[in-house]
């Protein structure tokens, strides 16, 4: 899927392009600021394009690409930027630190993730010399691992791949575009974005290797003991995989966190996927012993990633059940049997996620990030599991986690005032359960985030009208109150 998260950022009620985000002058400034007088500076989408005076770019050809940690952009575009003065070469930067955070997030698609400059060499031999002079010049910084490139030699920031230089595309049925390279024979082909690196089948790496394998590199086991079986999902700040633990023969999940990408990016500030991890570690560490969360295996490094294994929950997910056949409401509510039936499982389920989330509030835990996707069900034994933790609220959490908590949420499951709150509360977790309750009826969650009157309570009333019990009505405004024990009245 593309990411979308661009076309909200300069307008949360309409969908604008990039080029509309409003942007502040620090790297404009820093860039113009070495920048000989006639060459040109201009903004083009997320980016500023810097161009020296008569620039003939080739239409395609090996690329430099530079990441770079987030806030750490001024001090990289001073080393960077008189490289490629020196050398007469075009290059662009990302054009704000804000959309800089962004394209290091986990809400940044993996294909395009990381690049903070690109360099655009018009010869082979322009290409070999920047690389090792762009790798002197950032000796000692550090970024995210570019997954579409080629990383150069040692460096932690510098990469490579073939691709456009001009933007030749070529128009899709949906309103897309997809950027295009030449082949030998002429024909257009796609200059693909993958999340690793990759030529095209004419095309030779110029860069010779050096790198040593070690005997060590075509183990089948992660950390020596789990052996991989399904990668479960993907995002820019890592993978989550399903794996057998040699050890004991049991299923574990394993969670990667990837260095200097961020789990969260927000107005001035941001989380690191490492320190999220770690923290997620801590709350099921504090929460060891409780059923209705993962248990701890062990949390390690390996390579330059984070990894946290915990225990296999074998169950599926709240988004899936209300989907099912046996389960779903919105098209049976002219059956009483099948309303009857619903109010008679539903009313288990309130009990069993009221019941874990009360036990978890017990170890000074709150979850933050309550929604179908993360509360699973065991359908043979109805038991409850609550997933990915890594937003919930420890009373030790930095301020800086504990922020990051109120804005890590899906949309229509968090009140609006407790988003310009420092930490999570209780009633934000009662808040997520009415609604979690509130959408194995009716689904419309993310709607509601754009009517500020919050018309639950409206519809709400029309499945009452249509058989729906008046209880499970009570029972989900009580808990969009703040009550945690209405159930149990």
């Amino acid at each position: 899927m593309q990411e979308m998260g661009f076309y909200t950022f300069g307008n949360r009620d309409y969908y604008e392009t990039p080029r509309h985000v409003p942007i502040s002058r620090e790297y404009f400034d820093a860039v113009r600021d070495q920048l000989p007088v006639n060459w040109k500076l201009e903004r083009f989408d997320v980016w500023l394009a810097a161009t020296p005076p008569e620039a003939q770019l080739p239409i395609q050809g090996f690329k430099i690409h530079l990441s770079c940690a987030a806030g750490g952009g001024v001090e990289m575009l001073r080393r960077i930027v008189p490289v490629c003065v020196n050398s007469g070469v075009a290059f662009k930067v990302v054009a704000d630190p804000a959309l800089h955070r962004f394209m290091n997030s986990k809400r940044y698609h993996r294909g395009g993730s990381g690049k903070f400059a690109a360099i655009y060499p018009p010869t082979k031999q322009t290409f070999l010399d920047l690389l090792d002079r762009l790798e002197r010049a950032t000796r000692g910084t550090d970024g995210p691992y570019i997954l579409s490139d080629k990383r150069y030699r040692g460096s932690k920031v510098v990469f490579y791949r073939y691709g456009a230089f001009q933007r030749i595309s070529r128009l899709n049925v949906d309103g897309t575009r997809t950027m295009m390279m030449q082949a030998p024979n002429g024909d257009q082909v796609p200059d693909e974005r993958a999340p690793y690196f990759q030529l095209p089948e004419w095309v030779v790496d110029p860069v010779e290797r050096n790198e040593e394998r070690s005997e060590d590199d075509d183990t089948e086991l992660l950390n020596g003991r789990y052996r991989l079986e399904e990668a479960l999902a993907f995002t820019n700040t890592g993978g989550v995989y399903r794996a057998v633990d040699v050890g004991t023969n049991q299923l574990v999940v394993i969670k990667e966190a990837r260095p200097n990408t961020l789990t969260w990016a927000g107005a001035g500030s941001s989380v690191d996927a490492k320190v999220a991890l770690r923290h997620e570690h801590a709350c099921l560490e504090r929460l060891r012993g409780l059923r209705c969360v993962p248990e701890v295996v062990e949390l390690y490094e390996e390579w330059e990633n984070t990894f946290l294994v915990v225990s296999y929950f074998d169950g599926v997910p709240l988004a899936k059940l209300r989907a099912r056949e046996d389960f779903i409401l919105m098209t049976k509510m002219h059956l009483p049997a099948q309303v009857i039936e619903f109010c008679c499982r539903w009313r288990e389920l309130c009990r069993s996620v009221l019941d874990a989330v009360n036990a978890i509030h017990a170890r000074q835990v709150i979850v933050g990030d309550i929604s179908p996707g993360n509360v699973l069900v065991d359908l043979s034994s109805g038991a409850i599991g609550i997933i990915d933790l890594e937003g919930a609220w420890l009373a030790e959490s930095s301020a800086r986690v504990a922020k990051f908590g109120t804005q890590w949420h899906n949309p229509g499951f968090r009140r609006a005032e407790s988003r310009q709150s420092a930490a999570l509360t209780v009633e934000d977790d009662y808040y997520a359960c009415g609604m979690l309750l509130y959408n194995v009826i009716c689904p419309t969650q993310a709607l509601l985030e754009l009517d500020p009157a919050h018309p639950v309570c409206r519809i709400l009333d029309h499945f009452v009208e249509a058989g729906l019990p008046r209880e499970v009505r009570a029972i989900i405004l009580s808990l969009l109150e703040g009550d945690g024990h209405a159930h149990a009245r």
